[in-house]
């Protein structure tokens, strides 16, 4: 009978481990080991392999198997050598889940160690499970959590990302939150009059005034409001360029003949847009989407400050 594509991952990833700790070793010794046929082995082997790695798939982020001369190897990337680094957030949930697996049915013989050496790195042997996010100020923590608690207005001195400037702003603080190991803090913003989210680690400086307010709902954390962009651009996006349309907000995505996609996404600020055509580099095909003008240049004068910088 055929197996289905799920046992041929399952059959895979039992090789695996196998094969990475006996480099070089003839196809038919791992055929009788694992009892699999040659022709199926082989065949799954060259199927789940094909440009398995890591973002840009370059030669150290990527997982290769060779079949030469009757016989296998694998070799792994860098990238897959060093100790797998998690977020706080990323490790209690992964934390959680596995202790929740263990108490279904039939939970897998490996899976308890693996719980067991997790909840240890965490110093989660017990209930308690000790996190630490991001890396706020705890001056500055303390005075926005306070804000909040008492309803007061608080004043920041604030770096936006986007813009790459500093700024001062007067806020009415809504609510704190902690999302992928940082803290956020929703707030109306007086100085810009509008509903914003702050990061609390790029707060450089928090003031609780003496001035209460009235607490109303809080905004959405992240919602994405096309009414703020500052122009749109369009982006044709092949493999290598695909994770910014998963990243970022999209306005249209249109599917070209080549297999490329072609999509529309607002920029809040120019210096956002020069860090985004930086990392795609010469690829992205970046235009403005009102005009159809090569955004080209834009990239290029950012490339040579970069380079005056360093010089």
């Amino acid at each position: 009978m055929t197996a289905t594509a799920s046992e041929r991952v399952e059959r895979v990833l039992a090789i695996l481990p196998w094969l990475i700790e006996h480099p070089d070793v003839p196809v038919g010794e791992v055929c009788r080991r694992f009892d699999v046929d040659r022709d199926d082995l082989v065949r799954d082997l060259e199927t789940v392999f094909m440009e398995v790695g890591v973002h840009p798939f370059t030669p150290d982020a990527r997982v290769d198997v060779v079949i030469d001369d009757d016989r296998v190897s694998v070799h792994l990337g860098d990238y897959f050598r060093r100790p797998l680094r998690l977020t706080p957030e990323e490790a209690v949930t992964l934390l959680a889940a596995g202790r929740a697996a263990l108490d279904g049915p039939e939970p897998p013989p490996a899976l308890a160690p693996a719980v067991d050496k997790l909840a240890a790195v965490l110093g989660a042997a017990g209930e308690r499970v000790d996190v630490r996010t991001g890396g706020a100020d705890p001056t500055v923590l303390a005075a926005v959590r306070r804000a909040v608690e008492e309803h007061r207005v608080l004043t920041i001195d604030y770096w936006s990302f986007g813009r790459d400037e500093f700024s001062r702003r007067e806020v009415e603080p809504a609510r704190l939150e902690l999302a992928d190991g940082h803290w956020y803090l929703r707030a109306h913003c007086r100085t810009a009059g509008a509903d914003r989210v702050f990061r609390v680690d790029r707060v450089v400086r928090a003031v609780v005034d003496d001035e209460s307010f009235a607490p109303v709902e809080a905004p959405d954390p992240f919602d994405f409001d096309p009414s703020v962009v500052d122009r749109s651009i369009a982006l044709v996006l092949g493999p290598s360029t695909e994770w910014v349309a998963e990243t970022y907000p999209v306005a249209d995505v249109v599917d070209l003949p080549d297999g490329r996609r072609r999509v529309v996404l607002g920029v809040t600020a120019t210096a956002w847009l020069e860090r985004l055509l930086l990392r795609l580099g010469a690829a992205g095909e970046p235009t403005d989407a009102d005009t159809g003008a090569s955004l080209a240049p834009v990239a290029s004068r950012a490339a040579d400050r970069v380079l005056q910088r360093y010089r």
